[in-house]
């Protein structure tokens, strides 16, 4: 198949990243905005060597899985994937994908993947927004940029954004104070709830401080379950030493201080340490300290000194671990990991070097996060043979 040739495709399955997934000719082809079922007229967009990307043209016979995307701008702006898939189908489309990455990065024959555990609410659950600016001849341009990544578009609201995120937006657009082309503007909701210039999110009743440049869960009906999972994993025996890598403003920290005789957190992003030793301090832990620091360098250290940690909870970014932190660990011979990751595949990467050096993923709790996108939160058990 060549580049500008239509084709009528069925779609199989849906893969990690939201296309959909149909065959033709000998070759793969990736749709977005598709389903499992559907029959659909498409259009070659790229081609390579084993797949072809295609774009979608119209839907010949709907899939049983399809539902009305509530979103005007759904199918143009490149912030969802899954509205047009009913709510209990991505999570099992979710379930499969991570069971996926275990099988082919992560390289283990029978991983142990739980049932996805589902949002509460599945729209307006999101407590934080980053939305790009343009200057254009028609004026302003606030949104998000198109499933290509090349275009900005114009939008008013966002569905899965909390409503004092949407009402934020709209004073935004009606002050036009965006200064120069293609900056950021970045809204949290409750945006009252401040202190200083910090902003505040509560957690199983607690209060947390947060930089308003820094990062927090962003699932404000999911966070409370996520972190009674990550303690539920840690145990309720004390632990003499736990370590809270990648710790932010020290959300998990806080609880799991709780069942530690000291904890050290650390984290490379200065702002956010400061309001972790706060955070600590407003809600009564004593026994907790925190590092500004890259967590390579601070965990090679501990490896070289032989300090012995009873727990280590892993939470990076969406790129995971990088070798010097992975080596610093399978040296330190910690005998229990948490691994909390927003990306299965660098998660199963990561797993998979763990594995080769004495661990054993023993239950992996996918959580849906990010209700109607590609991406999911995992939260994984290991335990050193």
């Amino acid at each position: 198949m060549r580049i500008g040739e239509y084709c009528r495709l069925n779609i199989q399955s849906v893969a990690f990243g939201g296309a959909g997934v149909g065959r033709a000719d000998g070759l793969v082809i990736f749709v977005p905005f598709t389903a499992a079922g559907d029959v659909a007229d498409i259009e070659i967009v790229e081609r390579r060597k084993k797949f072809a990307r295609g774009r979608l043209l119209s839907i010949v016979e709907p899939s049983p899985q399809r539902t009305t995307p509530l979103c005007r701008y759904y199918g143009r702006c490149g912030g969802c994937s899954y509205q047009h898939i009913a709510y209990h189908h991505q999570l099992n489309i979710k379930q499969a994908q991570v069971k996926e990455a275990f099988l082919k990065i992560g390289k283990l024959p029978d991983p142990p993947v739980e049932e996805v555990m589902a949002s509460p609410r599945v729209y307006g659950y999101r407590g934080k927004a980053e939305l790009h600016t343009a200057k254009t001849r028609k004026g302003f341009h606030l949104g998000f940029m198109d499933a290509s990544g090349s275009r900005l578009v114009d939008i008013e609201r966002c569905e899965i954004m909390d409503e004092s995120i949407n009402q934020q937006i709209i004073e935004a657009r009606s002050r036009e104070r965006f200064e120069q082309d293609g900056s950021d503007l970045i809204f949290w909701s409750n945006p009252h709830g401040r202190v200083g210039d910090a902003v505040v999110r509560t957690v199983q009743g607690r209060e947390f401080l947060v930089p308003r440049s820094g990062f927090f869960q962003t699932n404000l009906y999911l966070t409370d379950a996520m972190v009674d999972k990550v303690c539920r994993l840690a145990g309720l025996g004390k632990r003499a030493s736990v370590l809270d890598a990648c710790c932010g403003s020290g959300l998990f920290s806080i609880f799991l201080a709780q069942s530690a005789e000291r904890l050290t957190g650390v984290e490379i992003h200065e702002k956010s340490v400061q309001y972790a030793r706060e955070n600590a301090e407003r809600n009564g832990i004593q026994n907790a300290e925190f590092i500004c620091a890259d967590i390579g360098d601070v965990l090679s250290g501990m490896a070289e000194r032989q300090d012995a940690v009873d727990l280590i909870l892993l939470d990076p970014p969406r790129a995971g671990l990088d070798p010097k932190t992975l080596a610093a660990i399978s040296r330190m011979k910690c005998p229990e990991l948490i691994y909390v990751s927003c990306n299965p595949a660098t998660q199963a990467r990561d797993v998979k070097y763990l594995n080769e050096c004495g661990y054993v993923l023993e239950s992996l709790q996918p959580l849906d996060m990010f209700s109607q996108t590609e991406h999911i939160e995992t939260v994984g058990l290991l335990r050193r043979k």
